[in-house]
């Protein structure tokens, strides 16, 4: 039997179309989210995006992510099939003014910056019965929807608040160092029950910044560095990406191996401007000048 929710604000999450919205978190559960999928106390001042599967703060007028926080764990591994349209479609962001549309990006991958609409916060950790009332977003083939508030986790995930133009075969896509990165936080999750506290974002030079989009409103920015942390049980490591541009030399190629992205956190922070761990106070000195390189070696093997 389909379950369908008349009472909440979805178009028609039961038949074809796509969703609309997704019903308002309380201020609890916001509070609640907000300290589970942050570690350390925000890395940024500004007003933040409090999301079931993750917490983010946008850059309106670069119109991407400046950074996202999430907790990645072997719970949340249970995705829906994103081959079915209602999980893996695209979605504005009702909370974004003028956001960006899935159609905005139309061309960017046929064009000679090969551009993906890249993920921040990766579906891949969407999944789960979050709310622990004993089901999750949809059944096993993903045709139907079990939980209203689980499919929201997922929808969230889909939406284009949460996405950045990554070039897809150096970056994003098999074998390119975003995806190895991520593939190999799956892997861990799913072969060795670890889990993972994440910060992702991007960041851009001051001047001479590239934007990509629709012919009369190229508005989008492409970001000339990626960085990740990722919060293991033996300490943080931190990843810095050039993309478009190496703005720091300690910023590793798109051809270079995994393990020579591995920068200190103050790197990051540096190259960012933001401030990691800050509500760890004695904590937050150690992390930032720890050996990411070790710790990662040790988490890997």
């Amino acid at each position: 039997m389909i379950r369908c929710y008349a009472a909440i604000l979805f178009a028609t999450w039961c038949g074809a179309a796509q969703a609309q919205t997704c019903p308002d978190l309380t201020l609890p559960q916001r509070a609640a989210l907000l300290d589970f999928h942050v570690y350390g106390d925000l890395p940024g001042d500004g007003d933040v995006l409090v999301r079931r599967g993750y917490v983010l703060s946008y850059d309106q007028k670069r119109r991407v992510p400046r950074w996202a926080a999430w907790h990645a764990s072997p719970a949340y591994r249970l995705t829906p099939d994103r081959d079915v349209s209602r999980w893996g479609s695209f979605h504005p962001d009702p909370e974004i003014e003028d956001p960006v549309e899935h159609s905005d990006y139309n061309g960017l991958f046929a064009s000679t910056d090969n551009f993906a609409r890249g993920h921040i916060v990766p579906f891949y950790i969407s999944g789960g019965d979050r709310d622990a009332d004993g089901t999750s977003a949809s059944d096993e083939e993903g045709r139907f929807i079990e939980d209203i508030d689980d499919a929201c986790t997922v929808f969230e995930i889909m939406y284009m608040s949460n996405i950045a133009p990554q070039y897809h075969d150096d970056f994003n896509g098999p074998g390119a160092l975003w995806n190895q990165l991520e593939t190999t936080l799956r892997n861990l999750i799913d072969n060795h029950e670890e889990e993972f506290w994440v910060i992702a974002g991007s960041i851009f030079g001051e001047n001479e910044i590239q934007f990509v989009g629709p012919a009369n409103d190229q508005t989008i920015g492409v970001p000339d560095m990626f960085f990740k942390i990722v919060i293991t049980r033996e300490g943080p490591v931190g990843f810095l990406f050039a993309h478009r541009r190496q703005l720091v030399p300690e910023a590793c190629n798109l051809d270079a191996e995994l393990a020579d992205c591995i920068v200190p956190i103050s790197v990051i922070e540096d190259s960012s401007r933001l401030d990691f761990f800050s509500d760890l106070r004695q904590l937050e000195v150690e992390f930032e000048s720890l050996d990411g390189g070790q710790i990662w070696a040790q988490v890997t093997d």
